[in-house]
């Protein structure tokens, strides 16, 4: 086991075999070939950002040893990332939404509902060897509440309300609207110097409203309709940390892969409301199990030994779970009856840019 404890009593001699072995042990790995014999040069040739050694220093040194051995020697305790993600989300499969009362012809779609860029937080941290020195605990967390697309249907028309009626409507007015929250667990285990594979709990939701509002060409009174969805995901996830690009010096590039099979607690409830009639309303609820796959690239450049910018990129499938529009069809107000329609998928991509800080 590769362990690394300096004291406060440690010597010269001490310190430098310690750096010269562990930058030895890695040279291989890294492209790392340290100068023995001139502890500050041995340090320096580690380069910005590269640790020789992932064991955190148990106790501390003082003096002018702690500039060298603390980071040099041994690895961090703790490593933060902060980013800021831009995504961009994929539409839903097939659902009329508006018809044409001439001809019956789809005049909006679900799918015509595009989805414009949404930007989020993500931030992540690392507990450095828990378990030993191979082994460290992560927890991360990412939100997106600014997916929402708009649209309006001028020309009359039949709103769609469930898998049988329609409103007939006239100067309507459409808004699609997604949030996605996903906070995680995991254990990642370092197999090889270049590769670390990771295992934990996930937690996923997926939040949706479809509203639809317009004017009756009947009664010249508001109509509307109101869909919203909610999938609460929970499950277990493994995956891999590789490193792709690493030359010894301040540029890193790793790829990352997650797949998991998770448990998803769905719900749905629809609203219809044709002015000067009795509203109408369904509930549902259903589960099944859901699939999510994540795959992603993540470049860090060292501007300190400790500070790091990075910049990342990253591309999320869901598939399993109950989106909005979709659950229009699965809903019937003549009988009184409303199903979950979990039969939705979506894609999400995109980049993002920030800091990474370790100590």
């Amino acid at each position: 086991m590769r362990v690394c404890v300096p004291t406060r009593i440690v010597s010269i001699a001490v310190a430098v075999a310690c750096i010269g072995w562990s930058g030895t042990t890695r040279a291989m790995a890294q492209g790392v070939y340290p100068v023995s014999g001139n502890l500050a040069y041995d340090v320096a040739a580690v380069g910005p950002g590269e640790y020789t050694y992932r064991q955190p220093c148990e106790g501390s040194i003082g003096g002018a040893l702690a500039e060298y051995c603390a980071p040099g020697c041994c690895g961090p305790r703790w490593s933060f990332a902060a980013e800021a993600i831009a995504l961009q989300r994929s539409t839903t499969r097939n659902q009329s939404l508006f018809l044409s009362t001439l001809s019956a012809a789809d005049l909006l779609n679900s799918r015509d509902l595009n989805f414009p860029v949404a930007f989020g937080p993500k931030i992540s941290a690392i507990r450095h060897g828990v378990f030993g020195s191979d082994f460290d605990v992560e927890v991360g967390y990412f939100q997106f509440d600014g997916f929402e697309a708009n649209t309006f249907v001028s020309d009359n028309s039949r709103m769609v309300i469930d898998i049988n009626d329609s409103f007939l409507s006239t100067d309507s007015s459409v808004r699609y609207a997604s949030a996605l929250y996903c906070g995680e667990v995991n254990v990642r285990w370092q197999w090889f110097d270049w590769l670390t594979l990771l295992s934990g709990f996930r937690m996923v939701e997926l939040n949706e409203q479809y509203n639809a509002s317009g004017t009756s060409t009947r009664s010249s009174l508001p109509v509307s309709l109101d869909v919203n969805s909610f999938n609460h995901l929970y499950g277990y996830q493994l995956g891999a940390d590789g490193e792709v690009f690493n030359l010894g010096g301040s540029l890193r590039i790793n790829a990352l892969c997650k797949a998991g099979v998770f448990g998803n607690f769905a719900s749905q409830n629809i609203h219809a409301v044709d002015t000067g009639s009795s509203d109408q309303s369904l509930a549902a609820v259903n589960n099944r199990v859901s699939f999510l796959g994540e795959i992603g690239l993540v470049a860090t450049y060292a501007i300190t030994q400790r500070l790091a910018f990075r910049a990342s990129y990253q591309a999320m499938w869901l598939e399993g779970v109950g989106l909005a529009p979709e659950q229009i069809d699965t809903s019937n107000f003549t009988a009184g009856t409303a199903k979950v329609n979990l039969d939705g998928g979506v894609f999400y991509h995109g980049g993002g840019l920030g800091l990474e800080y370790r100590f």
